[in-house]
């Protein structure tokens, strides 16, 4: 049972889906995933609840790689690394369908090129026991699903490694009722650094914590600093937020992967920008690395919204882990930047010649040629030419409209644009 495919030109106004469902049945809607009291877990993702079937609804791989002008076959076959929470372990017998379903080569355990381990490395993350732990694997494996799934789109032919966090790195309760995101977000370091170990050509962070100035300088953002294999961090799912940033997005040696919409009308796509595509100032923080002053100006010279971005909206995927309701999934339809940064780090995977990569830096020196401009839509308010921030519209302070609304150029939803191929670097 298809997704619609929208044939009206797509505006500023969220993108309407139109789903095949009984008279009866009901209205689906998205919610997050990590919504609710697992919303300290950080993933940016959310489900499209009632759109279950046995056969994938939205957009799939095929429409990723025409949307995207992504080759079938990539002249470098890297190896994407995924950063997740929790375990999974069907997550391989999952991501077979998925492929399969679209005409993808296997990727298998068996052959080498499927890889599950723990974030130092060793076996993967044995199933929880408790309810709550058990609850926070099912939800979880979604994100997880979607991971590999798009990086598995963008890159049919790289290997995959899930590098897995366990729940005892979980961020601990702080005092006042504050949150202490400080050991959580070393963990995730910990990962980056054993997925470079075991040869990733890219990394990939479908998660968002909220930054402080401990966590944006210092040890903690230096684990972050990896010259030569890029780091994607999706660039979070609330919109336009002013001045309230994201971790490890908004660190300037880390790809902020913006969202957008896609609409296909007689086999040609277009893309506008997801209305929920995370963008926002890091005051504070260095503008992300080879941004340009016209850019960071955006924000009076800080860090920028997202440097690139990808589809973010009605995606298939496949998934069948659940260890607590007992109902698996199948086929179903999530949203989010969750998905763009997996797909990101697919494609510079595939793209070869990463050893100047640092953050975005070589994205900014490309042609422009290299991305598809995307200039409709918006991920926030505008008032008389300027963003208006969302949760205090009386604030005296104006933002630059290109930090929640797509236009030529840069901008904060969607950055330099989507890939339009892979992207083109010089040879070291």
């Amino acid at each position: 049972m298809p997704l619609a495919k929208p044939l009206a030109v797509l505006s500023a106004a969220v993108l309407i889906v139109a789903l095949c469902a009984s008279p009866a049945s009901a209205v689906p809607k998205f919610e997050p995933v990590c919504g609710g009291a697992l919303a300290r877990l950080g993933c940016q993702l959310e489900r499209l609840t009632g759109a279950r079937d046995d056969q994938p609804v939205g957009w799939g791989a095929r429409d990723l790689e025409l949307s995207h002008e992504i080759p079938v076959r990539a002249p470098h076959a890297g190896t994407v690394a995924v950063v997740n929470v929790g375990a999974y372990p069907t997550l391989e017998s999952d991501l077979a369908v998925y492929r399969a379903r679209y005409g993808l080569p296997p990727c298998t355990s068996a052959t080498g090129c499927f890889r599950q381990l723990d974030y130092h490395g060793g076996p993967p993350v044995a199933p929880a026991t408790d309810p709550d732990g058990i609850g926070i694997d099912e939800s979880i494996a979604l994100e997880s699903a979607l991971d590999v799934d798009m990086a598995s789109a963008a890159c049919p032919d790289c290997k995959i490694v899930e590098i897995q966090l366990p729940q005892s790195v979980l961020p601990a309760n702080g005092p006042n009722g504050t949150v202490d995101y400080h050991g959580y977000a070393t963990a995730f370091g910990t990962a980056v650094r054993t997925a470079i170990a075991q040869g990733a050509s890219a990394v990939s962070l479908s998660y968002g914590l909220p930054g402080d100035d401990g966590m944006m300088h210092g040890p903690i953002a230096q684990q972050l600093a990896r010259r030569g294999v890029p780091i994607v961090a999706a660039s979070g799912d609330e919109g336009f937020e002013a001045t309230e940033y994201l971790w490890p997005q908004a660190l300037p040696t880390v790809t902020s992967a913006g969202g957008t919409e896609l609409v296909e009308q007689d086999g040609r796509y277009s893309e506008g920008a997801w209305s929920d595509a995370g963008s926002s100032c890091a005051p504070g923080v260095l503008p992300a690395a080879g941004q340009s002053a016209l850019v960071s100006a955006a924000c009076t010279g800080a860090r920028t919204g997202a440097d690139v971005s990808a589809v973010a909206a009605d995606l298939a995927i496949y998934t069948t882990y659940s260890p607590q309701s007992h109902q698996p999934s199948g086929w179903t339809v999530v949203a989010g930047t969750s998905a763009s940064a997996p797909f990101i780090a697919g494609v510079y995977a595939a793209s070869g010649s990463l050893s100047g990569v640092l953050g975005p830096n070589l994205l900014y020196q490309l042609n422009p040629v290299s991305f598809q401009d995307v200039t409709s839509g918006t991920s926030g308010t505008i008032s008389d030419g300027r963003c208006v921030p969302p949760n205090a519209p009386d604030l005296k302070q104006t933002f630059d409209v290109r930090l929640c609304a797509a236009g030529p150029g840069w901008d904060g939803p969607t950055g330099l644009g989507s890939p339009h191929g892979l992207f083109s670097f010089p040879s070291s």
